[in-house]
């Protein structure tokens, strides 16, 4: 078989009730695993200002998304940065003991597998550095002061037009926390949820004057290095540079 072949029925895999599919953790009574990944000590938490309103209707940020490669050299303020992490990642009620959690993008079985970092350059209030959100809380972890552009551009192959956005977002996938629930199944489900999610990130930025750019081209070991994630339990899967349009 080849790779292309692979591939396919990879993405033609489902849930069709016909087949028999390893039993997952859930159904053996495991407990549901955490629905964030915990800040480290002493790293500087950094709270957010609440959901504020805009200026835009939603026909108006739909009709208008394009991918926008050039930003200007305006910042980005802190409150615009908090309404597109709050209208896409927040938690906004937890089912159970972490069996499920709402949030403004969709997931399958309420799952969510994934985890949110970001790379602020320009936004007011924050210093340049790496971050990590905190959904649960709305709030940012900051990881580090240390920002190396060719460290960035490399991370996305060679993209220079990474280093002019306001604020670059790397989603990480926590295989587990679909796993637990989907076993062999949550894979399809994951990249689902990404798209969904990104989706959420590219309206939001327009909603707030500026512009989003999905890639799906990266270098895996840099961009996981960026925020210390081992590859195999957590790894980045999809960055979106986000910035101010002119």
């Amino acid at each position: 078989m080849t790779v292309i072949e692979s591939n396919r029925n990879f993405m033609k895999s489902g849930f069709n009730s016909s087949e028999k599919h390893a039993k997952s953790d859930q159904d053996k009574g495991l407990p549901a695993p955490s629905l964030q990944v915990s800040p480290k000590s002493g790293n500087e938490i950094i709270s957010l200002p609440p959901l504020v309103d805009v200026n835009m209707n939603l026909s108006e940020a739909m009709l208008q998304r394009r991918s926008l490669r050039k930003y200007d050299k305006s910042a980005m303020s802190l409150a615009e940065l908090s309404f597109i992490l709050e209208t896409s990642c927040k938690v906004q009620k937890v089912l159970g003991d972490n069996i499920a959690s709402f949030r403004p993008a969709p997931s399958g079985g309420a799952r969510h597998p994934f985890e949110t970092y970001i790379v602020v350059q320009n936004v007011e209030g924050l210093s340049s550095g790496s971050y990590h959100y905190l959904p649960l809380s709305h709030q940012l972890e900051k990881l580090s002061v240390n920002i190396d552009e060719k460290e960035i551009i490399a991370s996305v192959n060679g993209q220079k037009f990474v280093s002019g956005a306001n604020v670059i977002f790397y989603f990480a996938v926590i295989p587990y926390r679909a796993e637990w629930r989907y076993s062999d199944k949550s894979h399809k489900v994951m990249l689902l949820d990404l798209g969904h999610l990104g989706q959420n990130v590219c309206l939001a930025a327009e909603a707030v004057a500026a512009g989003a750019c999905p890639i799906a081209s990266y270098d895996q070991d840099i961009s996981d290095n960026l925020f210390e994630l081992d590859g195999e339990n957590a790894y980045i899967s999809y960055i979106i540079p986000v910035g101010k349009n002119s």
